[in-house]
């Protein structure tokens, strides 16, 4: 277990999860462009979280050094993973018709940050929901990200948890002080 905490330190960590993630948003669009599957509006608020964790993972990679930093960058990457994993769990949900929901055409970014409007090549939703195309070994795409997605997310998880005790420690001696 150590081994992690001492992997979450190195840039080649943060690297491979921004390297990852990327290869992630890739293929979303190559399915939208290339094979012509156009996201849903669960589909586009997934590649917003994964967004997410992609920046607070550069900010992470360039102040690795500083532990508070690296801490809450784990933590604010495991949130945005856990937003896409949730997502894409809602999304499974709708596919096989255990989540009764109905999914509008527009993505559903609040007000304040009309990603959609902002970015509609990337962010656009133009696809219906419950409809994720076909993937590798007969996985749906929305399957295929509940993999995806939960291996970093227990990987990050742990990498987080071994970050604690030092955070507590650290945090009962400035209380002292």
């Amino acid at each position: 277990m150590k081994a992690i905490y001492e992997l979450s330190q190195k840039a080649y960590f943060w690297l491979i999860g921004i390297l990852y993630f990327m290869l992630m948003e890739s293929i979303a669009l190559y399915y939208q462009y290339v094979l012509q599957f156009f996201p849903c509006a669960l589909c586009v608020q997934v590649r917003a979280w994964v967004v997410g964790a992609i920046i607070s993972s550069v900010a992470s990679i360039y102040f690795r050094s500083i532990f508070w930093i690296r801490f809450f960058g784990l933590l604010l990457t495991i949130v945005f993973i856990s937003g896409a994993f949730y997502t894409s769990y809602y999304a499974w949900g709708v596919e096989n018709g255990t989540v009764i929901s109905t999914c509008s055409m527009g993505a559903g970014f609040p007000s304040f940050m009309p990603l959609d409007q902002w970015i509609p090549f990337f962010f656009g939703a133009d696809g219906p929901c419950g409809q994720s195309p076909e993937m590798w070994f007969g996985l749906s795409m929305v399957e295929t990200l509940l993999l995806t997605l939960g291996a970093p997310l227990i990987v990050l998880s742990l990498a987080w948890v071994m970050h604690l005790p030092i955070a507590i420690s650290s945090y009962a001696r400035l209380a002292k002080a």
